[in-house]
């Protein structure tokens, strides 16, 4: 089954689930934040004369978060629907509490992912629906008794929610459970990795009342987000939609982050089917670079100093490098190509964290694999950009190598200067060549290129003042190649596309480019520029708060991911810097 948009989410740090406009819960993934996505339809609706209508084709929605509580209200077929989603913050549990206007049959079928080495089998006992795999168990419950379920060939049930159960167990994925003469329920969906402990956790489940646990959940937020309250980022806001995205910001870190490595999510995946992307659901640590400011600027260091000491050293290659990406244990994720940027990155985020004797063996590796990727032209080898679209040598490439060893440089003086005289002696050397290559390599007309072999205009050309600081933000090529930017990224909707002819998604403004423009024009103190391109950014957050990775060229639309933390780093660290002026 094809899904895309995740509109909300919803998590404990354990689970993560993702729910469509209608509410419906398209994802849910356990044991961990970004493996195992264990559902593949899990669908709601009313059944009546002898045929089911469906909460998801609901024609009016509203939809709306208090905390990490997901509100979802719609109209369909006379009823008014109020539902309430969330995770229970220490238990494997999500609570859907639903109200109706008038008593319904509610319909529930649940299909969840099953392959061959992982194969689905579905079983009905003690008034729970328990669907399962070797090492996953997943019920669903009610303290309203089951009136009728089925778990074999429950899909012909889906046009007219007539089931008839042929067993209480059966080698199926999908099952259908029906609730006659409700207009109030709260289901329960409990997750564990034994038959013993799921059953236990619905026994559980059963005892409590729902508005205590609702209560409690809601007060976790509150107060979570109380303490950020007096952060930079919300010094001087003068608008109640850059508060709801700095809050939503927050929220969202600590839904799509792993407590245990430090790693954080590039976002909730979407198209597992590899319809339009390769998929987003991994960690990158080019966009942890950016991420970990953020989490830095707000009081989140001691979760940046675990991904630095956990994530990175299982993460890194022996050669040094560092991978495109990564699943949030810190194990390799599937990847199409080499991106030097991605292990500069990683120098230059534990440049920003400090403690440097503490990652003194990831250091050196890493220098000694970026040393080894500059050729014979003091230029980075061939690889993938860091848009992951074309392979050569390219100016961000090169770059980042440069800020990355000049830093590697501080940062071995700091460990010892005279254990590591001999490789600050060699960065040394390759700085003044490189500084020169990149000169001679990358300019063309007085314009800077963003690749040997290739001219477009692209809004990485400011990694050069921002945040590489290799040319100051008045040099005539920055300048010059600025004039370039407003004819050829500019779009009618007044925001930015990443580079020149952009094709991604139909070519779009991207939430990223004009936050990168915004942090230039602070460093060269065009302020009001600034403050125009990051006000233009809170326009267009979505109803939900959240930042999508792109805005429609021509409109004022989200298109493709949202959730983006890339998006809400920026947003973040210009909106300190802002602050801070």
């Amino acid at each position: 089954m094809s899904k895309y948009f995740n509109n909300a989410i919803i998590g404990n740090s354990k689970i993560l689930g993702c729910l469509n406009e209608n509410g419906e819960l398209i994802r849910l993934y356990y044991p961990n934040i970004d493996y195992f996505q264990n559902i593949d339809c899990f669908r709601m609706g009313f059944a009546k004369d002898g045929q089911i209508k469906w909460f998801d084709e609901s024609y009016e929605k509203k939809q709306y978060y208090n905390g990490n509580i997901v509100y979802t209200e719609m109209k369909l077929d006379g009823y008014e629907i109020l539902q309430r989603d969330y995770i229970l913050m220490k238990k494997n549990i999500v609570v859907r509490k639903l109200k109706f206007n008038k008593k319904a049959n509610l319909f529930l079928y649940s299909k969840l992912n099953s392959d061959v080495n992982k194969k689905v089998s579905s079983m009905v006992v003690d008034n729970t629906l328990i669907q399962y795999c070797q090492e996953m168990y997943m019920a669903t419950f009610s303290n309203e008794k089951i009136a009728k379920y089925q778990i074999n060939n429950s899909k012909n049930a889906l046009n007219n929610g007539e089931l008839n159960p042929e067993d209480y167990i059966g080698m199926s994925e999908d099952a259908a459970i029906l609730y006659k003469d409700v207009n109030e329920i709260t289901l329960y969906i409990a997750f564990e990795n034994n038959l013993k402990e799921v059953l236990k956790t619905v026994e559980w489940s059963k005892k409590q009342e729902e508005n205590l646990l609702y209560d409690s959940t809601q007060k976790y937020w509150s107060d979570y987000l109380e303490k950020f309250q007096k952060n930079i980022v919300y010094q001087g806001i003068n608008k109640i939609k850059e508060k709801e995205i700095i809050d939503r910001t927050i929220l969202m870190y600590a839904l799509v982050s792993n407590p245990e490595t430090g790693a954080t999510l590039a976002s909730p995946d979407v198209d597992e089917n590899f319809e339009f992307c390769g998929r987003y659901g991994y960690c990158w640590p080019r966009d942890a670079l950016f991420i970990n400011k953020s989490l830095n600027i707000l009081g989140l260091k001691k979760h940046t100093e675990k991904f630095y000491s956990v994530w990175a050293p299982k993460a890194q290659l022996k050669s040094g490098l560092f991978e495109q990406r990564y699943y949030s244990s810190g194990e390799l994720a599937p990847s199409w190509g080499l991106q030097i940027d991605e292990t500069a990155a990683m120098i230059l985020g534990v440049y920003d964290n400090g403690k440097y004797k503490d990652h003194e063996a990831l250091i050196v590796k890493a220098i000694t694999g970026l040393l080894n990727f500059v050729d014979g032209d003091y230029l980075s080898k061939e690889c993938f950009d860091l848009w992951e679209e074309r392979k050569g040598k390219h100016l961000y490439s090169t770059v980042s190598i440069y800020a990355a060893l000049e830093k590697g440089k501080i940062m071995l003086e700091k460990i010892d200067k005279e254990k590591n005289k001999n490789t600050i002696r060699e960065i040394d050397r390759l700085l003044v060549r490189m500084k020169d290559a990149i000169l001679q390599n990358f300019v063309e007309n007085n314009y800077l290129k963003r690749s040997i072999d290739n001219n477009q205009t692209d809004i990485s050309i400011l990694s050069l003042v921002v945040p590489f600081g290799i040319l100051s933000y008045d040099d005539l090529l920055i300048k010059n190649t600025l004039e370039k930017f407003e004819k050829e990224l500019r779009m009618p909707n007044g925001g930015y596309m990443r580079y020149q002819w952009d094709d991604y998604k139909g070519g779009n403004t991207w939430i990223i480019s004009s936050l990168w423009l915004a942090l230039y024009h602070i460093e060269a103190g065009n302020i009001d520029e600034a403050k125009s391109l990051f006000d233009w950014v809170t326009v267009h957050a979505d109803n939900m708060g959240f930042l999508p990775e792109q805005i429609a060229r021509e409109g004022h639309n989200a298109e493709w991911v949202t959730q983006l933390s890339w998006s809400h780093a920026m947003y973040i660290i210009v909106r300190a810097k802002l602050a801070s002026l």
